[in-house]
C-alpha cells in the first residue's frame, strides 16, 4: 500500500496540473489585424470592437501599417463583424461610419483580418471588409 500511494498522488497532480482551461465563448476570443488596402501609409491605427463597458479592451492602436502590408494580430476578447476604426495619412484624420455594435453579429474565437480602403476621399471615409482567416487553435 505504501508503494501504491506516491503513485495515485502522482497521478492525482498530473490529472490536476495537466489540465487548461480554456478561456473559450461563442463570442470569442478573436483575434484581429488590419490589411492596409488604401495605397498610403496609415498611421495612428485605432480600432474599436465594441462599446460595451463588459469588456475591459475595447480599442488597440495598431501602430503604422505599410501600405499593402499587414499589422501583427491582437487579441480581444469580442470582435464583431464592423468596428470603428480612424487612421490618419499624413495630417488628415480618415474613418469608418460609426457602427451600432448591439445590432452587429460577433465573430467568435477566429483569427480575422479587417480589410481598409477608401471609400470617399472628399469626406475621409474608409470602408471594411471583414475576413475571416481561420480558427483560433492556440487556446
Amino acid at each position: 500500500m505504501i508503494g501504491k500511494l506516491p503513485v495515485v498522488l502522482l497521478a492525482a497532480v498530473l490529472l490536476l496540473t495537466s489540465c487548461k482551461k480554456r478561456n473559450i465563448t461563442d463570442e470569442g476570443p478573436t483575434d484581429v489585424r488590419i490589411h492596409n488596402q488604401t495605397g498610403q501609409i496609415i498611421n495612428d491605427v485605432n480600432v474599436t470592437v465594441t462599446d460595451d463597458p463588459a469588456y475591459a479592451v475595447r480599442t488597440h492602436n495598431f501602430g503604422t501599417v505599410a501600405a499593402g502590408a499587414y499589422s501583427d494580430y491582437f487579441r480581444f476578447d469580442i470582435a464583431h463583424t464592423e468596428a470603428d476604426i480612424t487612421v490618419k495619412i499624413g495630417n488628415v484624420t480618415y474613418s469608418t461610419p460609426s457602427s451600432q455594435f448591439d445590432y452587429l453579429t460577433y465573430i467568435g474565437p477566429d483569427r480575422i483580418t479587417y480589410r481598409i480602403t477608401i471609400t470617399d476621399p472628399v469626406n475621409r471615409v474608409l470602408d471594411i471588409e471583414t475576413v475571416i482567416e481561420e480558427p483560433i487553435d492556440n487556446l
